[in-house]
């Protein structure tokens, strides 16, 4: 596949997803961003992918689609997934992680390990 290696978000937060496009664009990576689970399907398809953010305060059915569609993927294709959510709701986060997040961290250390997680493209959340 040709181009930069690509980091798949599914957000519609956009004082976030600056932050995020400035620390891919620093580890080597473009960002995506996806809307849905059709989208991020379609987005892995056509690149080398190895990370998707999923931000676990979209709506539950969108994320919940999402990673649905990324659990079946083959394992060869399946990219790593960190979501990251909000600390005052431990069940959205502990859901996300039964519906097959490989790593679920709270917002705020998101943020805090956001270079490190886009350089490592994901396994120093799942290490």
């Amino acid at each position: 596949m040709a181009g930069p290696e690509a980091v798949l978000v599914l957000s519609d937060n956009l004082f976030f997803l600056p932050r995020i496009e400035a620390a891919a664009e620093n580890a080597g990576m473009e960002t995506v961003q996806c809307h849905s689970g059709k989208a991020l399907l379609e987005a892995a398809a056509g690149r080398e992918a190895p990370l998707v953010l999923v931000d676990l305060e979209m709506d539950e059915t969108v994320w919940a689609e999402a990673l649905a569609a990324i659990n079946g993927m083959t394992t060869a294709s399946r990219p790593l997934v960190v979501a990251y959510g909000p600390h005052g709701e431990p069940q959205t986060l502990r859901k996300a992680r039964e519906l097959g997040s490989d790593a679920v961290l709270i917002k705020r250390d998101f943020s805090e390990r956001l270079p490190e997680l886009l350089e490592t493209r994901g396994r120093a959340a799942v290490s």
